[in-house]
């Protein structure tokens, strides 16, 4: 199943590795294929300490399991995707969180749901009829986990 996977995701998965979310990411088969804009390492290198201490791991490790987490993302840099798709990503996402634009941007262009737990985005995404969302208790259902 293909799906963009927005970074709150990543860092939950990355904190309780044997949660819902972890084991969607590290341990579901076939693997799920996983798509995500060019900053998504950078956004989850950001919270590395925060991630240790939420896991009670050490930062080194955070920084291993982020490598085995983020190995199988294939990243889509933003010039793959046509003027028209920003457009109407920063469109849906305006009045919610611009920075998200990214995250629909690749979902509009590969046609795929963003895997996410943002609640704020996906309540006002559904609100406008954006239906390309999907989040770890519905992927789930889906898998039949």
């Amino acid at each position: 199943m293909k799906l963009v996977v927005d970074a709150n995701i990543v860092i939950s998965g990355m904190i309780t590795a044997h949660g819902v979310v972890g084991e969607l990411l590290l341990r579901t088969y076939p693997p799920l294929e996983l798509f995500a804009p060019e900053n998504l390492r950078i956004e989850v290198s950001k919270y590395r300490e925060k991630i240790a201490r939420a896991a009670r791991i050490g930062v080194d490790d955070v920084a291993y399991l982020e490598e085995q987490v983020l190995a199988p993302v294939h990243i889509v840099p933003d010039p793959l995707i046509p003027p028209a798709i920003w457009e109407r990503a920063f469109d849906l996402v305006r009045a919610i969180d611009e920075d998200d634009a990214q995250f629909i941007a690749i979902a509009l262009h590969l046609n795929c749901p963003l895997w996410t737990g943002d609640k704020k985005l996906l309540s006002g995404l559904r609100r406008k009829g954006f239906d390309l969302l999907v989040t770890s208790e519905e992927l789930r259902k889906k898998l039949g986990q």
